[in-house]
């Protein structure tokens, strides 16, 4: 299918609309996508409003040694998907074990999650968030209209958008499963019966089903990145 560049806003654009779309189109024309056409940067002016209105309590910011290498792990990931300076990272004190990414610029990692995840676990959680950037204006839509269907569509999407960053990265997707599942199996043990939108994510079997499907996919960059070159070889045309 045709891969065109998002309009300007962040998170619109994107040339797929459902995980199964994702499966079945070209993971070579999907991952240039990604590279080219990334959505716009938050500007400045937008952004120190976003963090100055952020509650002056609940930062953490007396962090052991343990947990700042983590965190500088993150490091490569946002320099590779162009978000390098453009979120800040904050540790939080709340009770859930949660990463989530707030108004495209503040990333949000709580203290429990901190704890829970090992580093690449921690960068592939936030390669999910980075993939929200991408389908911005779809979530709020399908959030705003209480469509769960919809919601857990997209999730998906974040998930497939993650595995594609891993792999280009040298990260192992399950590290994505084994992220979620910590979380998941913390949140449910404090907070069971308390979790109210958890009809708009997919199950941990959805999930690690469909990354499972989503790592074979892009893997299917190296063999297909090889069948060309006797042909183009036969026409003179340099790779």
């Amino acid at each position: 299918m045709a891969l065109t560049a998002p309009r300007a806003l962040g998170g619109q654009g994107l040339p797929v609309s459902t995980p199964g779309d994702l499966l079945a189109s070209d993971p070579r024309r999907f991952i240039q996508f990604l590279e080219a056409g990334r959505p716009a940067r938050v500007s400045d002016e937008l952004k120190a409003r976003i963090l100055q209105g952020l509650p002056p309590e609940g930062e953490v910011t007396d962090l052991d040694g343990a947990a700042r290498k983590r965190l500088a792990a993150l490091g490569p990931l946002l320099r590779a998907t162009g978000r390098d300076g453009v979120y800040t990272v904050k540790v939080i004190d709340v009770p859930q074990a949660a990463v989530s990414l707030h108004a495209r610029v503040v990333l949000l990692v709580s203290q429990p999650a901190l704890r829970l995840l090992g580093a690449e676990e921690l960068q592939a959680l936030v390669a999910h968030e980075v993939g929200h950037e991408y389908v911005w204006a779809d979530w709020e839509r399908a959030s705003t209209a209480r469509d769960h269907a919809r919601l857990r569509e997209l999730e998906l999407l974040c998930d497939g958008i993650a595995v594609v960053t891993l792999h280009g990265l040298g990260i192992d997707p399950a590290h994505l499963i084994a992220g979620l599942e910590k979380l998941g199996r913390f949140n449910q043990r404090w907070f069971a019966g308390a979790i109210r939108n958890v009809g708009d994510y997919p199950t941990e079997k959805q999930r690690r089903e469909f990354v499972r499907a989503a790592g074979a996919w892009v893997a299917r960059r190296e063999s297909q990145a090889t069948e060309p070159q006797a042909s183009s070889s036969v026409r003179g045309r340099p790779r």
